[in-house]
């Protein structure tokens, strides 16, 4: 009689157990980067019908912006604020979302340690600057004196 070592059962499924991240953080930025991504989705078609599709940017003119965005130091409408907070989400979801990409892909070929932490040292800053100029352009809003020059030109 011989006896046979049948570990795999027909009846029950080999599960692989779900992957873990490195921490909770890893987690965080996974989940991040899908929920930011589906929202980058829906604001980027916005825009580009918006203003591609519906508005005619071949016939758009500085008065076109100043309705939209408002005059710097004048009260806004809630039109205005609704813009700029609109183009303000984009602009931060947009550039945390690419930090995120990068410092996947960074982690992923950057062997040395004191490589990857120097190269987003750098990366962070420069997209916290051009962040930082983004949302300060939205909260100021148009110059009238610039608008002016460029009507001028």
């Amino acid at each position: 009689m011989t006896t046979q070592n049948n570990t795999f059962s027909h009846s029950t499924r080999a599960r692989r157990p779900i992957p873990q991240g490195r921490n909770r953080f890893e987690r965080a930025m996974w989940l991040f980067m899908r929920f930011s991504g589906l929202a980058l989705l829906f604001l980027a078609l916005s825009h580009f019908g918006l203003q591609h599709l519906i508005s005619n940017t071949h016939k758009l003119t500085s008065e076109d912006t100043i309705i939209r965005w408002g005059l710097a130091g004048e009260n806004l409408t809630v039109a205005q604020l609704f813009w700029r907070i609109y183009y303000g989400v984009l602009v931060l979801l947009a550039m945390l979302h690419g930090l995120n990409g990068l410092r996947q892909v960074a982690y992923d070929y950057l062997q040395k340690k004191w490589i990857y932490r120097g190269f987003m040292a750098l990366a962070s800053v420069l997209i916290l600057g051009v962040t930082v100029m983004g949302v300060v352009a939205l909260v100021v809003g148009v110059n009238a004196s610039g608008t002016a020059t460029a009507v001028a030109r």
